[in-house]
């Protein structure tokens, strides 16, 4: 059985080739390997990042004079490190820690479903398109008289191949949106449910809520603990279909929600006071990692990578 010792120079070597330059396929797969046997691992890793990234913070890393000599230095002051003046940082990351991890038993349990950053098109028995967002499932039951597509997590995008006769029905949680043939955008969260209406006509109903109709042009939003839906002004939240976030006025927090859901990382801003920070840009999704970079470049904040950790904007 590896020592703690062991363990933090193991992750100490890692984390310096991870940040030292791109990692090959082959290295990546490795260090993917490394950190899904124990979670201990993934436990050391993050431990070795935030001495890291407190060290680099601390006035005295621009400072020769109070630098520890390398021979001297051990896997014990790092571990000093991230319990002390990177305490804070650690409590992050060992929230954050490893990448992110997708549902599995949602995916064993639904018929299409996509991987982080990685969304997708099917085309349905019915005619219908389906566009999946990243990291989104699905389950779908086409039937005689009734086309049911449930979402189990994630966002979708569906054109509705009309039929009069099978209304297509979207669950999300408690939430039914149905129309007959029409194109429309659902976006389940542990908020509630969004739907946006870009073409046609939606009806969206709840489980103890009265059913609002949706034209082209709205969207409506149901909480999870509500019953009833706030009915508003389309935003633009089709954008991923097309592989662009675009944001008009949008606060930077929700910009970086955006962006988390198509990196392995997570996203973390340190600073609170620029969490409204309006933001307009459109951002490609296919290099979600350089629409972060060019983020925070045109918003005069730093960027930090602490790799299969998490991207730290401050």
């Amino acid at each position: 059985m590896n020592s703690p010792e062991s363990l933090l120079q193991q992750a100490a070597r890692w984390h310096a080739i991870a940040s030292g330059r791109d990692l090959s396929a082959e290295e990546s797969r490795a260090l993917d390997h490394w950190l899904a046997q124990n979670a201990r691992h993934r436990l050391a890793y993050a431990d070795i990042c935030a001495a890291a990234f407190a060290l680099e913070q601390s006035p005295a890393a621009s400072d020769p004079a109070s630098a520890v000599p390398h021979a001297t230095r051990t896997s014990r002051p790092w571990l000093r490190w991230s319990l002390g003046a990177g305490a804070p940082l650690l409590l992050v990351f060992a929230l954050l820690v490893g990448p992110r991890i997708t549902p599995s038993w949602q995916n064993w349990n639904s018929d299409h479903y996509t991987g982080i950053g990685k969304p997708q098109t099917q085309a349905l028995a019915d005619g219908s398109v389906l566009e999946l967002d990243t990291d989104s499932a699905v389950r779908v039951r086409i039937g005689s008289d009734r086309r049911d597509i449930e979402l189990l997590r994630g966002r979708l995008a569906i054109a509705v191949a009309k039929d009069p006769s099978r209304p297509l029905h979207v669950l999300s949680g408690g939430v039914d949106a149905m129309a007959v043939g029409t194109r429309f955008v659902v976006d389940r969260s542990d908020l509630g449910t969004e739907v946006g209406v870009h073409e046609g006509i939606v009806r969206v109903s709840s489980a103890n809520g009265e059913a609002v109709e949706l034209r082209a042009g709205q969207q409506a939003f149901v909480g999870t603990s509500e019953v009833d839906a706030r009915v508003g002004a389309l935003a633009s939240n089709d954008g991923w279909t097309r592989g662009v976030l675009s944001v008009e006025q949008m606060p930077l927090s929700k910009v970086l929600a955006e962006l988390d859901r198509y990196l392995p990382e997570r996203i973390v801003l340190t600073d609170n006071s620029r969490a409204a920070m309006p933001i307009t840009a459109t951002l490609p999704l296919d290099d979600p990692a350089a629409a972060l970079r060019a983020l925070a470049q045109t918003s005069q904040l730093s960027l930090r990578h602490i790799p299969r950790v998490a991207y730290v904007m401050r």
